[in-house]
């Protein structure tokens, strides 16, 4: 800990906090701007000193006021498990901070970081992101989650001083808080004004139905529903094209062949990624914007669909009860079918701008 001297001749002591997270790279969407917002609002006040030790990524958020950098090396990226050498970079980071913000869990790096952290005495304080949440538990697919979480996941969240949840929703349904204090901050969404047109970006297609998926196409997000849809769609004469508007996670080839499987490679575009503020002209320019992941924690993509003023439709575990009572968002079942009948009832009132 060290001081800092106000202008008015008063002595301020500063905190070091070192914030720990795989990888802050913009493809990876909502996680890495609220990590590099909180960093920087942090920086800000001139009572903390932000450090920040992730992977090198090309392509990041703005970061500012940060005191120092410590670059990860993986030797995974799937399970983001450091290298041998990336060990010591960890213990020199944890040894220079007064206080270890880990963000994300479920993972080798923050379970390394937490181990390391907690051997040399250092607080620790968590924001899991939704993976603590007991919903992404029962719906998540990776058996090695629920086998860590068995063997000693659970154990190892005992080492924590204080949570960072970010609704009520999150901080009620997550595992493992054995009491500890927390506290509750959203991941907080700036909007611009859109100013973009659906000729512009939908084309020839302006006309049809418009729908966009605004994220990382990865498998984990269960777009292959929203493809299921658009042929169910398709056989009922109601042409709806899918918009994939954001970087590839691995899952656009899959997709790519089971539209052709379906018939509707015509009705399925890709965009690439957009981390500019054109992303929320699509937002509002869509007929609906498209929720259907095994499950989403406060997702910034669902924040901005609505904040835009944009026509929301997620697949249960994408969207929290909040904007569902409040008419801003519909919810339906976790299927193709399910998913489909609430596209075509939006088809059949695209004046209306809610549910």
């Amino acid at each position: 800990m060290t001081h800092a001297f106000r202008p008015n001749g008063t002595v301020t002591r500063v905190i070091s906090v070192l914030h720990a997270s795989p990888s802050v790279a913009a493809h990876h969407g909502g996680p890495s701007v609220s990590v590099a917002g909180l960093l920087n609002a942090l920086s800000e006040t001139g009572l903390i000193r932000t450090s920040l030790i992730c992977g090198p990524d090309q392509v990041e958020p703005a970061l500012s006021g940060l005191s120092a950098r410590h670059n990860m090396a993986y030797a995974s990226s799937r399970f983001w498990l450091p290298k041998a050498k990336s060990l010591r970079v960890m213990a020199q980071a944890i040894d220079q901070a007064d206080l270890i913000h880990v963000h994300s869990y479920w993972n080798g790096f923050a379970t390394l970081m937490i181990a390391l952290a907690h051997r040399a005495g250092k607080p620790i304080v968590l924001s899991p992101r939704g993976c603590l949440h007991a919903d992404a538990m029962a719906q998540s697919l990776q058996a090695a989650k629920r086998i860590f979480a068995a063997l000693g996941g659970k154990r190892q969240l005992k080492q924590i001083a204080g949570y960072h949840f970010q609704s009520e929703d999150e901080a009620k349904a997550s595992i493992g808080r054995a009491g500890r204090p927390s506290i509750i901050l959203d991941n907080g969404v700036a909007l611009p004004e859109p100013n973009g047109s659906r000729a512009t970006l939908f084309g020839q297609t302006q006309t049809d139905l418009n729908l966009v998926f605004l994220g990382r196409i990865a498998r984990i997000k269960g777009i292959d529903l929203q493809v299921k849809a658009i042929a169910l769609l398709r056989g009922q004469g109601i042409r709806a094209h899918l918009h994939l508007v954001g970087p590839d996670g691995g899952d656009l080839a899959r997709l790519i062949a089971l539209a052709k499987t379906l018939g509707v490679s015509d009705q399925l575009h890709t965009h690439g990624p957009v981390f500019s503020d054109t992303k929320y002209q699509w937002l509002r320019a869509a007929d609906a914007v498209l929720m259907s992941s095994e499950f989403e924690n406060n997702s910034n993509a669902a924040l901005e669909a609505m904040a835009a003023g944009g026509v929301l439709i997620g697949t249960e575990g994408c969207i929290p009860e909040g904007p569902v009572q409040a008419q801003a968002a519909r919810r339906v079942a976790r299927s193709a079918k399910a998913l489909a009948e609430a596209i075509r009832h939006r088809s059949d009132t695209r004046d209306a701008a809610r549910y």
